[in-house]
């Protein structure tokens, strides 16, 4: 198990104490949802040294890229001042699992998806390519070998594509709490529980509003939660209403339960989802309130991925021209 030692986090932590006055606020995304244009919104964006220093800017139609560039970014600057890069690396081997996915349903569809790697898991773009052409996993953790594996089995047999998105979603969450679990640290475990739960609440209300079956549900569903399988069980075959009537013993009760009420009516579980990821920067937000460690590395990682979010939103509405208020009420909280 990884120890952190506090003292060893003292000039990272004071370092990004520093970086955190430069994330984007409540008066950015303000000034970014009252521009009269995608493009005096993009401008926003450019004005607060988005991107990385000295690449060209790309257009406001590809805002994607920008937004790329600062999430490459953000890590550089982690693994740069962080006394244990795994810590880091823990949260980077998602973008490794979304390289995987990519690769496989490209190879199984026969099109090149390439333009959509992205560059900032722990693996280069380019050597995953090499690896899952060339089926080598050597390198792989024994979790990505297996999903891998797991993924192009079953793809064979079913000819599913959404097999490879259920298989390897599952295993990058697996793979974060595991890597969480081995290092000894509170802040990090519990945040561990925190996504756990979360995912499988999205989820199990995503394949409910479907009315997907417990033979779906169980595959998507990720153990080790403080929900136990068997609830999921009992309310899956049952109308939402009364698995959220069921969790009212969870820390979860007043979150789902108000999330729900609204996301009915709209038909969507858009709203609820939007609650649950405030809960968890809720939990991150406590890092304000530490000294030196590794809580305020991670906190400010969970920043910039809330901020970029709600940048894409943004840029998403501005482009398609929807109302400021729809676009705004689908924005999640902020670090800052």
């Amino acid at each position: 198990m990884l120890r952190i030692k506090e003292d060893d986090y003292a000039y990272s932590s004071a370092r990004i104490r520093v970086k955190e006055t430069k994330l984007l606020g409540k008066s950015h995304f303000d000034r970014m949802l009252d521009a009269s244009s995608a493009d005096d919104a993009y401008k926003v964006l450019i004005e607060s040294e988005y991107g990385i220093p000295g690449r060209n800017t790309p257009g406001v139609f590809a805002y994607e890229e920008l937004l790329a560039d600062e999430m490459k970014k953000c890590y550089t600057l982690l693994l740069e001042m962080a006394p244990q890069p795994e810590v880091v690396k823990a949260f980077q081997r998602r973008h490794d699992f979304f390289n995987i996915k990519v690769l496989l349903k490209a190879e199984f569809s026969g099109k090149e998806m390439s333009g959509i790697l992205m560059d900032t898991g722990t693996f280069d773009k380019e050597v995953m390519t090499s690896m899952i052409r060339e089926r080598d996993y050597r390198e792989l953790t024994p979790i990505m070998q297996e999903a891998v594996e797991q993924a192009r089995e079953l793809f064979s047999k079913t000819q599913d594509p959404q097999i490879v998105d259920i298989i390897l979603d599952k295993a990058s969450y697996h793979q974060l709490v595991i890597d969480l679990d081995n290092i000894k640290s509170p802040f990090l475990q519990r945040l561990a529980v925190l996504i756990t739960d979360t995912t499988n609440i999205k989820m199990f209300i995503r394949a409910r509003s479907l009315n997907k079956s417990w033979d779906f549900i169980e595959k998507i569903l990720l153990k080790d939660g403080t929900i136990a399988q068997e609830l999921y069980f009992e309310s899956s075959g049952k109308p939402i209403d009364d698995f959220v009537e069921l969790i009212r013993s969870s820390e979860y009760a007043d979150v789902v339960e108000r999330g729900w009420e609204i996301s009915r009516k709209n038909k969507n579980s858009a709203y609820l989802e939007k609650l649950l990821d405030n809960t968890i920067m809720e939990y991150v937000r406590g890092a304000k309130f530490v000294t030196m460690g590794v809580e305020p590395l991670i906190a400010y990682l969970f920043a910039k991925e809330a901020e970029i979010r709600n940048v894409r939103i943004i840029m998403t509405g501005k482009i398609n021209k929807l109302s400021v208020d729809l676009v705004r009420e689908r924005l999640r909280e902020s670090y800052v």
